[in-house]
Protein backbone atom coordinates (compact mmCIF):
# COMPACT_ATOMS: atom_id res chain seq x y z
CA UNK A 1 0.00 0.00 0.00
CA UNK A 2 2.47 1.90 0.61
CA UNK A 3 4.22 1.81 -2.85
CA UNK A 4 0.97 2.34 -4.48
CA UNK A 5 1.01 5.99 -2.62
CA UNK A 6 4.44 6.64 -3.58
CA UNK A 7 4.03 5.76 -7.20
CA UNK A 8 0.80 7.74 -7.25
CA UNK A 9 2.75 10.45 -5.56
CA UNK A 10 5.81 10.30 -8.12
CA UNK A 11 3.14 10.45 -10.79
CA UNK A 12 1.13 13.42 -9.29
CA UNK A 13 4.53 15.30 -9.53
CA UNK A 14 5.57 14.26 -12.72
CA UNK A 15 2.25 15.77 -14.32
CA UNK A 16 2.65 19.29 -12.65
CA UNK A 17 5.79 19.29 -14.24
CA UNK A 18 4.66 18.78 -17.69
CA UNK A 19 1.69 20.98 -17.17
CA UNK A 20 4.32 23.80 -15.89
CA UNK A 21 6.40 23.59 -19.00
CA UNK A 22 3.63 23.21 -21.30
CA UNK A 23 2.54 26.46 -20.25
CA UNK A 24 4.87 28.63 -21.70
CA UNK A 25 3.19 30.52 -24.21
CA UNK A 26 3.70 33.54 -27.07
CA UNK A 27 7.06 32.83 -29.10
CA UNK A 28 8.72 29.75 -26.09
CA UNK A 29 8.90 26.40 -27.55
CA UNK A 30 8.26 23.26 -25.73
CA UNK A 31 11.70 21.17 -24.86
CA UNK A 32 11.50 18.07 -27.34
CA UNK A 33 14.90 18.07 -28.30
CA UNK A 34 16.68 14.82 -29.00
CA UNK A 35 20.62 14.46 -29.33
CA UNK A 36 20.13 13.05 -33.24
CA UNK A 37 19.32 16.32 -34.27
CA UNK A 38 22.53 17.73 -33.63
CA UNK A 39 24.38 19.05 -37.06
CA UNK A 40 28.08 17.94 -37.86
CA UNK A 41 29.09 22.29 -38.09
CA UNK A 42 30.83 23.30 -34.93
CA UNK A 43 30.75 27.01 -33.36
CA UNK A 44 33.48 28.48 -31.63
CA UNK A 45 33.69 31.36 -30.09
CA UNK A 46 37.14 32.52 -29.28
CA UNK A 47 37.16 35.74 -26.85
CA UNK A 48 33.00 36.25 -25.42
CA UNK A 49 32.01 34.60 -22.84
CA UNK A 50 28.25 36.26 -22.72
CA UNK A 51 26.98 34.16 -25.71
CA UNK A 52 27.25 30.32 -26.82
CA UNK A 53 26.41 28.55 -29.65
CA UNK A 54 24.89 24.86 -31.07
CA UNK A 55 23.75 24.10 -34.78
CA UNK A 56 21.00 21.34 -35.01
CA UNK A 57 20.45 19.58 -38.20
CA UNK A 58 17.12 22.16 -38.48
CA UNK A 59 17.63 24.98 -36.24
CA UNK A 60 20.07 27.38 -34.22
CA UNK A 61 20.16 27.50 -30.65
CA UNK A 62 21.63 30.72 -29.06
CA UNK A 63 22.49 31.06 -25.36
CA UNK A 64 22.85 34.30 -23.68
CA UNK A 65 24.78 33.77 -20.78
CA UNK A 66 23.33 35.96 -17.57
CA UNK A 67 26.78 38.60 -17.28
CA UNK A 68 25.72 39.39 -13.25
CA UNK A 69 25.54 35.22 -12.80
CA UNK A 70 27.26 32.95 -15.36
CA UNK A 71 25.83 29.98 -13.44
CA UNK A 72 22.30 31.53 -14.80
CA UNK A 73 20.96 31.87 -18.17
CA UNK A 74 19.55 34.84 -19.37
CA UNK A 75 17.93 33.79 -22.61
CA UNK A 76 18.10 31.21 -24.94
CA UNK A 77 16.57 31.82 -28.61
CA UNK A 78 15.70 29.12 -31.06
CA UNK A 79 16.66 30.13 -34.20
CA UNK A 80 14.32 28.67 -37.33
CA UNK A 81 15.04 29.49 -41.21
CA UNK A 82 11.91 31.38 -42.28
CA UNK A 83 11.60 29.12 -46.07
CA UNK A 84 11.60 25.80 -43.75
CA UNK A 85 8.53 24.20 -41.82
CA UNK A 86 8.55 24.81 -37.85
CA UNK A 87 10.08 21.75 -36.40
CA UNK A 88 8.56 19.73 -33.96
CA UNK A 89 11.59 18.84 -32.00
CA UNK A 90 12.30 22.32 -30.34
CA UNK A 91 13.99 22.96 -27.06
CA UNK A 92 12.44 25.70 -24.89
CA UNK A 93 13.37 29.22 -25.53
CA UNK A 94 12.39 31.83 -27.68
CA UNK A 95 11.40 31.25 -30.58
CA UNK A 96 12.95 33.56 -33.77
CA UNK A 97 12.40 32.90 -37.76
CA UNK A 98 15.31 33.81 -39.53
CA UNK A 99 16.92 36.07 -41.33
CA UNK A 100 14.61 38.72 -38.88
CA UNK A 101 14.25 41.96 -41.93
CA UNK A 102 12.33 44.45 -39.29
CA UNK A 103 13.71 44.90 -36.35
CA UNK A 104 13.81 47.95 -33.33
CA UNK A 105 16.66 48.92 -32.27
CA UNK A 106 17.14 50.95 -28.43
CA UNK A 107 20.87 52.20 -29.18
CA UNK A 108 23.43 53.42 -31.28
CA UNK A 109 25.54 50.36 -30.71
CA UNK A 110 22.96 48.29 -32.19
CA UNK A 111 22.69 50.56 -35.01
CA UNK A 112 25.73 50.19 -35.81
CA UNK A 113 27.25 46.49 -35.35
CA UNK A 114 24.21 46.16 -38.16
CA UNK A 115 25.14 48.55 -40.12
CA UNK A 116 28.83 47.15 -39.86
CA UNK A 117 26.63 43.77 -40.97
CA UNK A 118 25.00 45.40 -44.12
CA UNK A 119 21.61 44.91 -42.40
CA UNK A 120 21.10 48.66 -41.49
CA UNK A 121 18.00 48.66 -43.66
CA UNK A 122 16.06 45.82 -41.04
CA UNK A 123 15.65 48.80 -38.02
CA UNK A 124 12.51 50.28 -38.06
CA UNK A 125 12.43 51.79 -35.13
CA UNK A 126 14.99 53.26 -32.74
CA UNK A 127 15.49 55.20 -29.37
CA UNK A 128 16.99 58.57 -28.53
CA UNK A 129 18.15 59.12 -32.10
CA UNK A 130 19.65 62.03 -31.74
CA UNK A 131 22.38 59.84 -30.26
CA UNK A 132 22.92 57.64 -33.58
CA UNK A 133 25.25 59.01 -35.88
CA UNK A 134 24.26 56.88 -39.06
CA UNK A 135 22.67 58.83 -41.98
CA UNK A 136 20.46 56.18 -42.68
CA UNK A 137 18.95 56.16 -39.26
CA UNK A 138 19.30 60.05 -39.30
CA UNK A 139 17.35 60.54 -42.59
CA UNK A 140 15.04 57.60 -41.83
CA UNK A 141 13.88 59.74 -38.97
CA UNK A 142 13.49 63.12 -40.41
CA UNK A 143 11.32 61.14 -43.14
CA UNK A 144 9.19 59.20 -40.96
CA UNK A 145 10.32 55.87 -42.89
CA UNK A 146 11.69 55.29 -39.04
CA UNK A 147 9.99 55.47 -35.97
CA UNK A 148 11.40 57.71 -32.85
CA UNK A 149 10.37 55.49 -30.42
CA UNK A 150 11.60 57.74 -27.53
CA UNK A 151 13.81 57.30 -24.09
CA UNK A 152 15.44 53.53 -24.33
CA UNK A 153 14.43 53.38 -20.21
CA UNK A 154 10.86 54.20 -21.24
CA UNK A 155 9.78 53.68 -24.72
CA UNK A 156 6.30 54.72 -26.30
CA UNK A 157 4.89 51.04 -26.70
CA UNK A 158 2.23 52.33 -29.55
CA UNK A 159 4.67 53.38 -31.58
CA UNK A 160 6.59 49.76 -31.20
CA UNK A 161 3.26 48.21 -31.42
CA UNK A 162 2.45 50.27 -34.86
CA UNK A 163 6.28 49.01 -36.38
CA UNK A 164 5.51 45.61 -35.19
CA UNK A 165 9.18 44.52 -35.26
CA UNK A 166 9.90 40.72 -35.60
CA UNK A 167 12.08 41.89 -32.50
CA UNK A 168 13.33 43.92 -30.27
CA UNK A 169 17.16 44.60 -29.75
CA UNK A 170 17.91 45.62 -26.03
CA UNK A 171 20.76 46.21 -23.95
CA UNK A 172 19.80 44.80 -20.33
CA UNK A 173 20.77 46.35 -17.38
CA UNK A 174 20.83 44.62 -13.57
CA UNK A 175 17.65 45.60 -11.79
CA UNK A 176 15.47 47.11 -14.80
CA UNK A 177 12.80 44.94 -16.57
CA UNK A 178 11.46 46.09 -20.03
CA UNK A 179 7.95 46.95 -18.53
CA UNK A 180 4.72 46.94 -21.21
CA UNK A 181 7.42 45.66 -23.35
CA UNK A 182 7.12 41.73 -22.27
CA UNK A 183 3.46 42.22 -22.66
CA UNK A 184 3.26 42.81 -26.59
CA UNK A 185 4.69 39.30 -27.31
CA UNK A 186 7.66 40.67 -29.04
CA UNK A 187 10.52 39.16 -28.83
CA UNK A 188 13.70 40.63 -26.97
CA UNK A 189 17.03 39.83 -27.83
CA UNK A 190 19.39 41.29 -24.79
CA UNK A 191 22.95 41.94 -25.99
CA UNK A 192 24.71 42.29 -22.26
CA UNK A 193 28.02 42.52 -24.91
CA UNK A 194 29.56 45.45 -22.59
CA UNK A 195 29.88 43.33 -19.89
CA UNK A 196 32.82 41.44 -22.08
CA UNK A 197 36.28 41.36 -19.80
CA UNK A 198 37.56 41.27 -23.18
CA UNK A 199 37.53 43.96 -25.86
CA UNK A 200 38.01 41.23 -28.59
CA UNK A 201 35.26 39.36 -26.74
CA UNK A 202 32.85 42.34 -27.10
CA UNK A 203 33.75 42.87 -30.38
CA UNK A 204 33.06 39.11 -31.03
CA UNK A 205 29.14 39.98 -30.50
CA UNK A 206 29.05 40.96 -34.08
CA UNK A 207 28.54 37.37 -34.50
CA UNK A 208 26.05 37.00 -32.22
CA UNK A 209 24.28 39.51 -34.22
CA UNK A 210 24.53 37.74 -37.83
CA UNK A 211 23.32 34.51 -36.68
CA UNK A 212 19.94 36.52 -36.30
CA UNK A 213 20.52 37.40 -39.88
CA UNK A 214 21.63 34.62 -41.62
CA UNK A 215 25.31 36.61 -42.26
CA UNK A 216 27.37 34.70 -40.31
CA UNK A 217 30.27 34.42 -42.69
CA UNK A 218 30.37 38.07 -42.98
CA UNK A 219 30.23 38.45 -39.37
CA UNK A 220 33.44 36.22 -38.96
CA UNK A 221 35.47 38.47 -42.40
CA UNK A 222 35.23 41.41 -40.35
CA UNK A 223 35.55 40.02 -37.24
CA UNK A 224 38.84 37.94 -38.04
CA UNK A 225 40.10 41.65 -39.39
CA UNK A 226 39.72 43.37 -36.47
CA UNK A 227 41.38 40.62 -34.19
CA UNK A 228 44.43 41.15 -36.58
CA UNK A 229 44.49 44.50 -36.32
CA UNK A 230 44.06 44.46 -32.01
CA UNK A 231 46.71 41.94 -31.84
CA UNK A 232 49.26 43.65 -34.02
CA UNK A 233 49.17 46.83 -32.14
CA UNK A 234 49.22 44.84 -28.88
CA UNK A 235 52.39 43.19 -29.49
CA UNK A 236 53.85 46.55 -31.08
CA UNK A 237 53.93 47.93 -27.25
CA UNK A 238 53.82 44.40 -25.55
CA UNK A 239 57.48 44.90 -24.45
CA UNK A 240 57.39 49.04 -23.38
CA UNK A 241 59.81 50.19 -21.01
CA UNK A 242 57.63 52.33 -19.42
CA UNK A 243 53.65 51.99 -18.81
CA UNK A 244 52.15 55.45 -18.05
CA UNK A 245 49.27 55.37 -15.28
CA UNK A 246 46.15 56.69 -16.88
CA UNK A 247 42.35 57.61 -15.42
CA UNK A 248 39.55 58.26 -17.42
CA UNK A 249 36.64 60.94 -17.59
CA UNK A 250 35.00 63.42 -14.76
CA UNK A 251 32.16 63.96 -12.12
CA UNK A 252 28.55 63.56 -13.42
CA UNK A 253 26.13 64.67 -11.31
CA UNK A 254 28.37 65.00 -8.25
CA UNK A 255 29.42 61.58 -9.20
CA UNK A 256 32.52 60.21 -10.81
CA UNK A 257 32.08 56.74 -12.05
CA UNK A 258 35.21 54.93 -12.43
CA UNK A 259 35.15 51.80 -14.87
CA UNK A 260 36.32 48.12 -12.81
CA UNK A 261 40.02 46.99 -13.40
CA UNK A 262 38.57 44.11 -14.73
CA UNK A 263 36.45 46.08 -17.85
CA UNK A 264 36.98 45.71 -21.46
CA UNK A 265 38.33 49.17 -21.41
CA UNK A 266 40.75 48.74 -18.61
CA UNK A 267 42.42 45.80 -20.35
CA UNK A 268 42.19 48.02 -23.70
CA UNK A 269 44.35 50.74 -21.58
CA UNK A 270 47.08 48.02 -20.71
CA UNK A 271 46.82 46.48 -24.32
CA UNK A 272 47.96 49.97 -25.07
CA UNK A 273 50.88 50.00 -22.62
CA UNK A 274 49.56 52.02 -20.22
CA UNK A 275 48.59 51.42 -16.53
CA UNK A 276 44.71 52.01 -15.36
CA UNK A 277 44.91 53.37 -12.26
CA UNK A 278 42.06 51.25 -11.15
CA UNK A 279 43.72 47.92 -12.98
CA UNK A 280 43.61 46.03 -9.61
CA UNK A 281 39.61 46.82 -8.21
CA UNK A 282 38.59 43.49 -9.15
CA UNK A 283 35.66 44.87 -10.71
CA UNK A 284 33.91 44.30 -14.08
CA UNK A 285 31.02 47.29 -13.81
CA UNK A 286 31.36 50.81 -12.86
CA UNK A 287 31.83 51.81 -9.92
CA UNK A 288 30.45 55.45 -8.24
CA UNK A 289 33.58 57.45 -6.42
CA UNK A 290 33.22 60.57 -4.55
CA UNK A 291 35.96 63.28 -5.84
CA UNK A 292 38.33 63.01 -3.03
CA UNK A 293 38.66 59.70 -3.55
CA UNK A 294 39.53 59.89 -7.36
CA UNK A 295 42.02 63.16 -6.68
CA UNK A 296 43.87 60.86 -3.91
CA UNK A 297 44.55 57.88 -5.87
CA UNK A 298 44.95 59.58 -9.52
CA UNK A 299 46.26 62.91 -8.54
CA UNK A 300 49.80 61.80 -9.88
CA UNK A 301 48.83 60.24 -12.88
CA UNK A 302 50.35 61.10 -16.29
CA UNK A 303 47.30 60.69 -18.70
CA UNK A 304 44.12 61.78 -18.29
CA UNK A 305 41.60 61.30 -21.27
CA UNK A 306 38.01 62.67 -21.43
CA UNK A 307 35.25 61.76 -23.63
CA UNK A 308 32.21 63.99 -23.62
CA UNK A 309 29.57 65.33 -26.15
CA UNK A 310 28.57 68.46 -26.92
CA UNK A 311 27.58 69.71 -30.35
CA UNK A 312 28.48 73.27 -29.19
CA UNK A 313 32.56 72.77 -28.69
CA UNK A 314 35.38 71.25 -27.40
CA UNK A 315 36.22 70.93 -23.86
CA UNK A 316 39.54 73.29 -22.93
CA UNK A 317 41.79 73.28 -19.80
CA UNK A 318 39.95 76.85 -19.06
CA UNK A 319 36.74 75.67 -19.49
CA UNK A 320 37.31 72.38 -17.75
CA UNK A 321 38.80 74.44 -14.46
CA UNK A 322 35.47 76.61 -15.20
CA UNK A 323 33.38 74.12 -14.62
CA UNK A 324 34.73 72.68 -11.65
CA UNK A 325 38.02 74.54 -10.16
CA UNK A 326 39.06 71.24 -8.47
CA UNK A 327 39.68 69.41 -11.88
CA UNK A 328 42.85 71.54 -11.53
CA UNK A 329 44.58 70.14 -8.59
CA UNK A 330 45.75 66.26 -11.78
CA UNK A 331 49.01 66.35 -12.03
CA UNK A 332 47.84 65.72 -15.75
CA UNK A 333 45.98 69.10 -15.52
CA UNK A 334 48.81 70.60 -14.76
CA UNK A 335 51.40 68.97 -16.85
CA UNK A 336 49.25 69.78 -19.86
CA UNK A 337 48.37 65.98 -20.39
CA UNK A 338 44.78 65.47 -21.09
CA UNK A 339 43.29 64.01 -24.04
CA UNK A 340 39.69 65.30 -24.87
CA UNK A 341 37.15 63.05 -27.33
CA UNK A 342 34.11 64.94 -28.18
CA UNK A 343 31.68 62.17 -28.96
CA UNK A 344 29.44 64.75 -30.26
CA UNK A 345 31.65 64.84 -33.76
CA UNK A 346 33.48 61.30 -33.39
CA UNK A 347 32.17 58.39 -33.59
CA UNK A 348 33.61 56.94 -30.91
CA UNK A 349 30.70 55.28 -29.16
CA UNK A 350 29.73 53.85 -32.52
CA UNK A 351 33.03 52.42 -33.10
CA UNK A 352 34.39 51.21 -29.91
CA UNK A 353 31.63 47.84 -29.25
CA UNK A 354 32.89 46.70 -32.73
CA UNK A 355 36.51 48.55 -33.44
CA UNK A 356 38.41 48.69 -30.85
CA UNK A 357 41.36 48.25 -32.85
CA UNK A 358 40.62 51.82 -33.81
CA UNK A 359 40.75 53.07 -30.33
CA UNK A 360 43.73 50.86 -29.10
CA UNK A 361 45.20 53.01 -31.84
CA UNK A 362 44.57 55.95 -30.22
CA UNK A 363 45.30 55.15 -26.83
CA UNK A 364 48.88 53.09 -28.41
CA UNK A 365 49.67 56.44 -30.10
CA UNK A 366 49.29 58.77 -27.16
CA UNK A 367 51.08 56.82 -24.67
CA UNK A 368 53.68 55.84 -26.77
CA UNK A 369 53.87 58.27 -29.92
CA UNK A 370 57.70 57.04 -30.88
CA UNK A 371 56.22 53.99 -31.82
CA UNK A 372 53.49 54.87 -34.70
CA UNK A 373 54.87 57.71 -36.45
CA UNK A 374 53.01 59.72 -38.93
CA UNK A 375 49.54 58.25 -36.82
CA UNK A 376 46.19 60.68 -36.81
CA UNK A 377 44.33 59.82 -33.96
CA UNK A 378 40.84 59.37 -35.14
CA UNK A 379 39.18 60.17 -31.58
CA UNK A 380 41.16 61.79 -29.15
CA UNK A 381 42.95 65.36 -29.29
CA UNK A 382 45.02 66.72 -27.15
CA UNK A 383 43.49 69.38 -25.09
CA UNK A 384 43.79 73.02 -26.01
CA UNK A 385 44.06 76.14 -23.39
Amino acid sequence: MLALRLNKFTTLILLLSVLILGSCSGNKTKDQSTPESVADTAYTTHYAKGFKVKFYTDYKEVTVVDPWDSTKILQRYILVDKKKDLPKNLPQGTLIRTPLTNVVAYSTIHCATLNELGMITTVKGVCEPRYIDIDYIKDGVENGSIADLGQAANPVIEKIVDVDPEAILATPIQGRTYGSIDKTGIPIIETPDYMEPLPLGRAEWIRFYSLFFDSEEKADSLFNITESNYNSIKEKVAHVAHRPTVFLDRTYSGVWYISGGESFISRMLGDAGATYAWYDNGKVESVPLPFEQILEHAGDAEYWLIKYNNPQGDLTYSALADEYKPYSYFGAYKNRNIYECNAAKKTYYEDLPIHPDYILQDFAYIFHPDLFPGYVPRYYEKMKE
